[in-house]
C-alpha cells in the first residue's frame, strides 16, 4: 500500500518551492522593449509662463571665412577605414526563455524529491525546501542552457587605421568576420 501521509507535504513543499521562481515570468515577454502598449498620457496643469527674449549679441567675423576657405562642416566621423577586432552577441531582450521556465519547474520538483530523502522530522522539510530551492536554480540555467534562443542583436568593434576603436551595435553581423577590413562612413560599416 502506498503511504501518501509523506508524498502530499512534499508535493506542497516542492510546490511553493517552484511557483515563486517561476513567478518571475512576464506574460508578454517576448516583446521588445518600447513596443508595448504606451501609459496613457495625463492632463497636466498649465503654468503661466512670462515671456523670455532672447537678447542679440554681435558676432565676432571669423576670417577664415571672409576669405572663402573655411573648413567644410564635418557630418560626425566622415569616412574612416579600419579591422574586424571582434563580434560579441548581445543578451536577448527577454531574460526569460520557456526552457528556463520549464527547468526551474522540473528542478525544483527533482530537487524537492531528492532533499525529502535526507534527514527526519524538520529537518527532513528544510532539506525538501533547500532541496527544491537548489534543484529550481539549477533546473533553470540547465533549461537555459538548453534553449536554442539567438541573440537579439550583435555589438561589432573596429580598430580603426589612426589607433581607436568605434563599436557598431547591429541586429545581424551579415558576413563580417573578425580581421575583414571595413570602410566606415558616419555610421555605416561596409566590407572594404
Amino acid at each position: 500500500m502506498y503511504n501518501t501521509q509523506f508524498a502530499k507535504p512534499i508535493f506542497y513543499i516542492a510546490l511553493c518551492a517552484a511557483l515563486p521562481l517561476s513567478g518571475c515570468v512576464v506574460p508578454g515577454a517576448n516583446v521588445p522593449y518600447g513596443a508595448s502598449p504606451a501609459q496613457p498620457a495625463y492632463a497636466q496643469p498649465a503654468y503661466a509662463q512670462p515671456a523670455y527674449v532672447q537678447p542679440t549679441y554681435p558676432q565676432p567675423v571669423d576670417s577664415a571665412s571672409a576669405y572663402g576657405n573655411a573648413p567644410p562642416a564635418s557630418s560626425g566621423y566622415g569616412l574612416q577605414y579600419g579591422v574586424v577586432s571582434e563580434i560579441q552577441p548581445l543578451a536577448t531582450s527577454n531574460a526569460v526563455s520557456p526552457g528556463g521556465v520549464m527547468g526551474t519547474v522540473v528542478g525544483a520538483v527533482v530537487g524537492g524529491v531528492v532533499g525529502n530523502q535526507f534527514g527526519g522530522g524538520h529537518g527532513r522539510d528544510v532539506a525538501t525546501v533547500v532541496g527544491a530551492l537548489g534543484g529550481a536554480v539549477a533546473g533553470n540555467q540547465i533549461g537555459r542552457q538548453y534553449s536554442n534562443a539567438a541573440p537579439s542583436a550583435y555589438r561589432i568593434v573596429v580598430q580603426l587605421n589612426d589607433g581607436s576603436s568605434r563599436s557598431f551595435d547591429v541586429p545581424s553581423p551579415g558576413d563580417l568576420r573578425p580581421g575583414d577590413r571595413v570602410r566606415i562612413d558616419g555610421n555605416r560599416l561596409d566590407r572594404s
